[in-house]
């Protein structure tokens, strides 16, 4: 007679990535349906927001936790004062990031119906430098919350939830790029060639851009960190805008919807990069900028310091089976780093390959617990 497979440890399986700028999501509904979200990584206290949302209809969700009321959502940006989730030295044992944290847990529960009898477990990750550091505890931790048994009380809207964090399961994010190509969504295994290959990823973030080597699924000790991401891009294009407009304030998340409309518009209507037009318009009346000249300086500052770390670091490639470059505006570094590299590959997913890759990871160790 088969023997009876034993229940699965975990009810909810999500991973987040809360980076530098950008939350990622990834989950499923209780139906099976796929659940993502892309949202900016800051809030607002609620009764810091008031002004700019009086009149208004924001997409923003109003949380409560610890009596005290924050929003956060699509249009965060909107809101005059908000609370972004950066740094990089101590930011996991921050304030302001233990509050992100409980908020985006709070918006799955609140979207998914998660029940508080249900058992979370959670996939997130740390760069390569904090790979194997205490980052991995004080991330965890951050999840976990002040209750060591990982039980937090918050409200959404009003509508009060109790959820249990069972585990959290911190990985390297190269590692999870790599998962997340190798397992399905089921977790069963979608390309057995990565249990023999070596990979390269080259992981453009935020602040900082990561080289890391996978052999055989095993993440290598040897990897390079460069300090220099797409925020430096952000940062030219801005001080392009303030020559037109000295006081005024763009957001990452400003041009970040910018640089995405004009890509879907491409795409639509088989626009070349060369015919594309980068604008920024603050008001109906205001001059428009073209800021491509801009962010083409601002990709060939970070493009050097990759160069310079893949030809110091990488001096043999030979033996390399492929080459992955992901991360949010991944095509846009291509053509210089294929200089230097030949046979890059850039999943469709770039953008939001490890948040995936932490999903599938998850619901893969979910699957072990129940053979």
């Amino acid at each position: 007679m088969a023997s009876k497979k034993s229940k699965k440890k975990y009810d909810r399986i999500i991973g987040i990535d809360l980076g530098n700028g950008l939350v990622k999501i990834r989950s499923i509904t209780r139906e099976g349906r796929p659940y993502f979200k892309t949202l900016p990584s800051a809030f607002a206290f609620k009764k810091d927001a008031g002004e700019s949302m009086n009149n208004k209809s924001l997409d923003v969700d109003v949380f409560e936790i610890d009596d005290v009321e924050y929003v956060w959502g699509l249009e965060i940006s909107k809101v005059d004062d908000i609370q972004n989730v950066y740094g990089h030295e101590g930011r996991y044992k921050t304030e302001a990031f233990k509050i992100m944290a409980k908020i985006v847990m709070a918006k799955v529960v609140h979207d998914l119906e998660i029940a508080p009898t249900e058992k979370i477990l959670i996939v997130t990750g740390v760069p390569s430098g904090e790979t194997g550091t205490s980052c991995e505890e004080e991330i965890a931790d951050a999840f976990y919350g002040e209750d060591e048994r990982g039980i937090h009380e918050v409200a959404v809207n009003e509508d009060e939830h109790i959820f249990k964090v069972e585990h959290v399961e911190v990985q390297a994010q190269a590692l999870s790029t790599v998962m997340g190509r190798y397992l399905d969504e089921e977790a069963s295994v979608e390309e057995e060639g990565y249990e023999t290959w070596k990979v390269a990823v080259i992981d453009v973030g935020s602040g900082t851009t990561d080289l890391d080597i996978v052999s055989e699924l095993r993440r290598q000790k040897t990897y390079h960190s460069v300090k220099k991401g797409f925020r430096d891009v952000y940062n030219s294009i801005r001080e392009c805008i303030r020559k037109e407009f000295p006081s005024h304030t763009v957001t990452d998340y400003d041009l970040l919807h910018i640089l995405e409309e004009v890509e879907e518009e491409a795409t639509k209507k088989g626009i070349t990069y060369k015919d594309r037009e980068y604008i920024y318009k603050p008001s109906k009346r205001a001059k428009a900028v073209n800021f491509k000249k801009a962010m083409e300086d601002g990709i060939k500052e970070v493009v050097i310091g990759i160069q310079g770390a893949i030809m110091d670091k990488w001096k043999d490639q030979t033996d390399i089976d492929e080459i992955l470059l992901v991360g949010g505006g991944a095509h846009l570094f291509e053509d210089k780093i294929s200089n230097i590299v030949y046979g890059i590959t850039i999943p469709a997913n770039n953008g939001d390959s490890n948040v995936e890759g932490y999903y599938r990871y998850g619901v893969y160790l979910n699957n072990l617990e129940a053979e």
